[in-house]
Order: structure tokens, then C-alpha cells, then sequence
């Protein structure tokens, strides 16, 4: 990991900033800038999962209404992240094959499935874990919806890169 931060850091050192831009821009970025960049990716598909969550689990799935039993909230919120999943990994899936990742390892087809299999081992992790949190602990709804996402940016960084995408 030094080693990794060692080189970038020599790298901005060497370059001047249109160079640099242009290297945050190429699909062939420094591992840490990539990283930096599908973490970007990845805040946009996070932003977009909640602006859809957020309405369903207020509105339409009461799953903050502590008056509710724990089980309740628990399914509400499951049940607005299904419907939220959906649509953040589609932002997900375009923002990586623009930005990030390169494409042609596999069909557009298999890639496309392929992202969203993995995306779906991922949140189901979460998605199981953050209703246990709620039933088993009482905790609060953000507190299990942050843990589904740093499960979910997790692995899906590491099969994405090494299952899906060409280095």
C-alpha cells in the first residue's frame, strides 16, 4: 500500500496537472486513483439508492416510525432497498464502464449480468445483515443502512475488477 502511495505521489510530483488530469481520466489510472474514482462512481450509485430508499421507507414503507415493531421496520426497509438496488447498481454498472473500468473481458451481455450478479451477492449481504441489526440489537435504520453499504463497496470493488471488467 506505501509502495502504491509512494508511486502516485511521485507521479503528481513529475507531472503537471494536464497530465495528471488526463491520467485520473484514462481507464488506465494509477490502482489508487482507480480506486478514488470507482469510490466517486460508487457515491453516485449510493446517492441514488437513498434518494430512492429515503421517500420509500418514509412513505410508503414506514420503516423509521419507532412505534412500529422492530420486525416491521426491519421488512419495510428491505423491501425499499429492493426496489432502490436496482436502479443505484444501473448508475453503478454506466458510470464504471464510462470512468473506471474497461470493458470487452466478457459479452456485453455476460458483463452486463455478470455486474449485476455480483452486485446482487453483495447487497444480499447487506440487505440480511441490516435487518438482523435492527431485530437482534434495536439499531437504528441508518446505522444497518450503512452497514449494507460498506459491505456492498467492498465486494464489489474486488469482483469487479478481478471477474468482470479487464485490467
Amino acid at each position: 500500500m506505501f509502495a502504491q502511495l509512494s508511486s502516485l505521489t511521485q507521479f503528481v510530483r513529475d507531472n503537471d496537472w494536464r497530465t495528471i488530469l488526463a491520467h485520473v481520466n484514462s481507464r488506465d489510472a494509477h490502482p489508487l486513483l482507480q480506486f478514488i474514482k470507482y469510490g466517486i462512481c460508487g457515491l453516485g450509485a449510493f446517492i441514488t439508492h437513498q434518494l430512492i430508499w429515503f421517500p420509500l421507507s418514509m412513505w410508503v414503507f414506514p420503516a423509521f416510525d419507532h412505534s412500529l415493531p422492530d420486525a416491521t421496520r426491519a421488512m419495510n426497509t428491505a423491501i425499499s432497498n429492493l426496489i432502490a438496488v436496482f436502479f443505484s447498481t444501473t448508475v453503478a454498472y454506466v458510470t464504471n464502464i464510462m470512468w473506471v473500468f474497461k470493458s470487452g473481458r466478457h459479452s456485453r451481455t455476460v458483463e452486463i449480468a455478470s455486474f449485476f450478479i455480483i452486485s446482487a451477492i453483495s447487497f444480499s449481504g447487506g440487505l440480511l445483515a441490516g435487518p438482523w441489526l435492527i431485530k437482534v440489537f434495536g439499531i437504528s435504520t441508518w446505522i444497518a443502512q450503512g452497514s449494507m453499504a460498506v459491505t456492498s463497496v467492498l465486494i464489489n470493488y474486488v469482483c469487479r475488477k478481478l471477474f468482470i471488467f479487464k485490467h
